[in-house]
């Protein structure tokens, strides 16, 4: 074959793979960025007025409160790690944390089994201290309560195809302090709540706050006045101008469904639920990639086996053995590149969503994030800041990694006034 005849090859086989992932998984197109965006907004609005939304945007009973002095622990359960951290807290509200212990969590874990490891790793951040509180920031839908003056949240059901059994549909707060007094001898006050109102509540000034890592949300503050006498009825006893919104976003379903999505969904565990978070986060990202890649790189290129590695193909640090792996990776890293590319989208979807509720189209608007696709995967962040300004063009998103804002949160929360 010719040089032309081989350049002619190679431009209709890249056009070819470049039909078939468009087929597979497109690109929303810029035009209808800002669309869906509106759709979020007023998905959220509905739901604030009691009506049918896919967006459960749950009231928490929690308002920028300060924090009273003394011994407290900061645990977080997120869907694939988890730490215990001590504190203390001076009678200035300075917070202070004198160290920390990390814990994996199991994708399937009894209850009993997961509480004795976050009794473990609590004990061994506190020592021999005996009068303090604890907080827990949980990354799973919860309806909170109040309880003796402390927010405790009943568990709704598990996400980020994670499964903690036996604990959904009861208090966790009150379930753990059961079962620490009962198998450690210890009565202290536990409060609960969903991470990423730990994460609004630890960000000082900050008005919206983002999770983008094994899972996706988000959470805002919302004024008491826009918010309707009947869904105010879900807090009783709380009275705060302001009120801590937990949206559980993972839920938006209002973008044209994908033959990837449909993939993955059909064999996830919660079928037709979290259909923005099968797109968006690294529970699924890489089942994203290995639904659609014996259609776009053949049967021999290997599957995935975490999010990690969607970013080891884009920067070259995926290895294999296969002696036509080297041909594959240019299509492998294009098809990556995508999945990314998609997942940013629907994050600044959502996220341009909550800033057209808020109002806040113009200017600089501070927003505290966490999660490792958010920080960690290849430019993710400069792509969702290109996608927020393509739908608010005089918007200039400032996102903040605070170090310790979701551990001072959950510090707030546990010894929250």
């Amino acid at each position: 074959m010719s040089m032309k005849g081989k350049k002619f090859s190679q431009h209709t086989s890249n056009s070819f793979f470049e039909t078939k992932m468009d087929f597979l998984i497109p690109i929303i197109p810029n035009n209808k960025l800002e669309i869906f965006s509106k759709i979020f907004r007023n998905e959220i609005i509905a739901a604030l007025h009691n009506q049918p939304t896919s967006l459960p945007v749950i009231l928490n009973p929690i308002h920028k409160m300060i924090s009273r002095p003394g011994l407290g622990v900061a645990v977080s359960v997120g869907g694939t790690n988890g730490y215990a951290s001590a504190f203390r807290i001076t009678q200035k509200g300075i917070i202070t944390f004198i160290n920390r212990k990390k814990f994996s969590i199991p994708k399937i874990i009894d209850k009993n089994k997961l509480f004795h490891l976050i009794s473990e790793n609590i004990l061994s951040v506190i020592g021999k201290e005996k009068n303090f509180t604890i907080g827990i920031g949980l990354a799973y839908p919860l309806k909170p309560h109040l309880y003796q003056g402390f927010i405790d949240g009943e568990l709704l059901y598990m996400t980020k195809g994670r499964n903690i059994k036996n604990l959904a549909g009861k208090r966790v707060g009150q379930e753990f302090h059961k079962f620490i007094l009962k198998e450690y001898n210890l009565d202290n006050k536990v409060a609960v709540a969903n991470d990423v109102i730990c994460l609004l509540l630890g960000g000082e000034n900050i008005e919206i706050a983002g999770i983008v890592g094994t899972g996706l949300n988000f959470a805002y503050w919302e004024k008491r006045a826009n918010i309707a006498p009947l869904k105010l009825n879900h807090l009783p006893g709380f009275g705060q101008r302001e009120v801590a919104v937990n949206i559980e976003s993972q839920n938006f379903n209002k973008l044209p469904e994908t033959k990837l999505r449909r993939t993955v969904d059909k064999y996830s565990s919660d079928p037709g639920k979290s259909l923005a978070e099968k797109e968006a986060a690294g529970a699924y990202l890489y089942q994203i990639f290995n639904a659609g890649k014996d259609k776009l790189l053949g049967t021999d290129f290997p599957k995935l086996t975490s999010t990690d590695q969607l970013n080891d193909i884009i920067r070259g640090a995926f290895r294999n053995e296969n002696p036509n792996f080297k041909i594959q990776i240019p299509k492998a890293r294009a098809f990556a590149e995508r999945i990314l590319h998609r997942s940013a989208q629907i994050t600044a979807i959502e996220l341009c969503g909550i800033m057209m509720k808020l109002g806040k189209t113009k200017g600089a608007v501070p927003v505290v994030m966490e999660g490792g696709i958010f920080w960690k995967a290849h430019n993710y962040h400069a792509l969702v800041n290109l996608y927020v300004n393509m739908i608010l063009p005089e918007v200039i998103p400032s996102f903040a990694r605070l170090f310790g804002s979701s551990r001072r949160g959950i510090a707030i929360l546990a010894r929250g006034m």
